[in-house]
């Protein structure tokens, strides 16, 4: 009797975990490259690869007090901006962030990432080469603009 109690718990706890984590994962549409850019514009993709490993943990990409996307799992956002420096960053119980250079027609990738924190994961930012990054991104679903 004690195992089919055990064995039932298990598997309620299971089933409730995967609920959980199918709530954190990107629901939108597949990747699909930005077709055009205005010519006096710059391109950032940012991006976070689908992980079992902080799956949960999300977090705000913002450019000064702006907040661009909320990166969640396996999501990326094409950010169309002005060209100049900017600086890309996120704040868990640390805060992470990238500094690009960006001139008119550039095409730019910065990966999100979740490392180990105390309390929640931390957020860590990579600028990364274009072939990694436009092999990565294919993975990943389109997240909505400054979302929550």
């Amino acid at each position: 009797m004690k195992d089919i109690f055990r064995n039932i718990l298990l598997t309620v706890l299971a089933g409730f975990a995967l609920l959980v984590l199918n709530g954190c994962a990107t629901t939108g549409p597949a990747y699909t490259s930005v077709e055009s850019v205005p010519a006096d514009k710059a391109l950032v993709y940012i991006y976070r690869k689908p992980s079992f490993v902080g799956g949960g943990v999300y977090f705000d990409i913002h450019d000064g007090d702006q907040i661009v996307t909320t990166l969640r799992n396996g999501g990326y956002f094409p950010y169309i901006r002005d060209p100049g420096e900017v600086e890309l960053w996120a704040k868990t119980e640390s805060r992470s962030s990238v500094t690009l250079d960006l001139k008119p027609g550039d095409i730019q990738y910065v990966k999100g990432e979740v490392g180990v924190g105390f309390l929640l994961g931390r957020p860590n930012l990579y600028i990364v080469d274009s072939a990694t990054g436009s092999e990565e991104i294919k993975e990943c679903k389109l997240l909505e603009a400054g979302e929550h």
